[in-house]
């Protein structure tokens, strides 16, 4: 019998389509949201959008500032070093111990994914093939409390994602890290994947820090803004 398609509620697409605008750096920090703004503009009542951004703001990318409306925030570039600090610590193990439990019967699922991303041109299709990549890992992390670890940075390896797959350079970048966990994957060993996934957090973080830099200088190369 198949299987009735599966249907995503109105919040989560509203949810979707704002962490998508914030994550490509659309919401600039300390641009205000306004829900029923937001319910217009998507022509949908207010309730599914005011679920949306309370999802956010527990997320840690927006914050309350009364009346229905919310400022957008960002973590600082300290603060995603401090998290990536972690990330080193925590995935390269994690990401081990998939590999060393590894079941055969998801090979063929693994390497759709791996596929996916050597076949993505856009950064939107990148970020998305990397995504999918990630979740199928960290899905199957046993150590429950690890996974849940690893799962409270969701929002910042987002935001880490789009800035360093905007450019051709960064796409490549992961392109060849995914191609070292894949082999370290499908070879069932786990100290190349440690290492694999150690040099990938690696080279995000380098990659991060080039296009903080870069949009740092951008405000100073524009002209003023009229009116």
């Amino acid at each position: 019998m198949s299987q009735r398609p599966r249907t995503i509620p109105l919040a989560q697409k509203v949810y979707d389509s704002l962490l998508s605008d914030l994550v490509a750096q659309h919401g600039r920090a300390g641009e205000r949201l306004v829900e029923a703004d937001i319910a217009r503009a998507k022509a949908v009542s207010r309730t599914p959008v005011r679920e949306a951004l309370g999802r956010l703001e527990n997320d840690g990318l927006i914050e309350n500032a009364g009346r229905g409306g919310y400022i957008v925030i960002s973590p600082s570039l300290d603060e995603i070093r401090d998290i990536f600090e972690i990330r080193r610590a925590l995935e390269p193990l994690a990401f081990a111990a998939v590999v060393r439990e590894a079941n055969p019967a998801d090979d063929e699922l693994f390497c759709s994914l791996y596929e996916a991303i050597q076949c993505a041109d856009r950064p939107e299709d990148s970020s998305a093939a990397n995504r999918a990549l990630r979740a199928f890992w960290v899905d199957r992390i046993r150590n429950r409390r690890l996974r849940e670890t690893i799962l409270r940075f969701y929002m910042q390896v987002h935001i880490v994602r789009a800035a360093t797959l905007d450019k051709a350079d960064g796409r490549a970048a992961a392109r060849a890290g995914t191609t070292r966990l894949a082999d370290a994957y499908m070879a069932r060993d786990p100290a190349a994947a440690h290492d694999a996934m150690a040099a990938f957090v690696d080279a995000a973080l380098v990659f991060f820090e080039r296009a903080d830099a870069e949009r740092r200088q951008q405000p100073a190369n524009r002209p003023a803004a009229v009116g």
